[in-house]
């Protein structure tokens, strides 16, 4: 009985030592930190950051055209060309021109071409006749705006365009007849707008 016993007791402190105490380490590891197991694998998100809204203004020198004279058919009077321009218009884009007039009258006219896009509509709705058609539509964000502005009190003297507030016209023209520094500034989006200004002959 003697011998079973140590026998007993023997191995009981096998069994601690091989089972309880791996067990136990074990147990203090997980306590101090998560290990990942070697299959885990980490999932990552990019994000994108904005970038910054470029500047659309564009500054136009004063002498951009060279003075010619233009006959204006419908007025049946001629003219000296100052300025021109054919540009496409995006976003708000701004171009700025300034003109010391003394000789009057400013003399702007402007021929648009607007961008177009074509919608897909349903005609004949509910009858035997029902079917998709393209049409060729002007582009709601379309628009063109002129406005004279006095150079030196900044107040807008007059100002004309097309889209948004302005007519659906795309040919246009206006005047002003008073001696004045002005400064003429043209902005437009989905547009190209080809421009004259011209003033009265020597």
């Amino acid at each position: 009985m003697i011998i079973g016993g140590i026998v007993v007791v023997l191995v009981i402190v096998a069994a601690a030592y091989f089972v309880g105490l791996p067990m136990l380490k074990a147990n203090q590891k997980s306590s101090d930190g998560f290990v990942p197991s070697p299959t885990s694998s980490a999932t990552y998100t990019m994000m994108q950051t904005a970038q910054p809204t470029p500047e659309y203004t564009i500054v136009i020198p004063e002498t951009t055209t060279l003075p010619g004279v233009v006959r204006d058919d419908r007025l049946e009077e001629d003219y000296e060309q100052i300025y021109s321009l054919n540009q496409k218009f995006s976003f708000g884009q701004k171009v700025k021109f300034a003109h010391d007039l003394t000789r009057p009258p400013l003399y702007i006219r402007f021929n648009l071409a607007p961008t177009k896009i074509i919608r897909q509509r349903m005609i004949s709705i509910g009858t035997s006749l029902e079917h998709m058609v393209e049409t060729t539509e002007t582009s709601p964000n379309a628009w063109f705006e002129v406005k004279i502005i006095d150079a030196g009190s900044g107040a807008v003297i007059d100002q004309q365009g097309f889209g948004k507030e302005y007519s659906d016209a795309i040919k246009q023209s206006f005047m002003v007849r008073q001696n004045g520094n002005y400064r003429i500034e043209m902005s437009g989006n989905e547009v190209n707008a080809d421009v004259q200004m011209l003033i009265g002959t020597p």
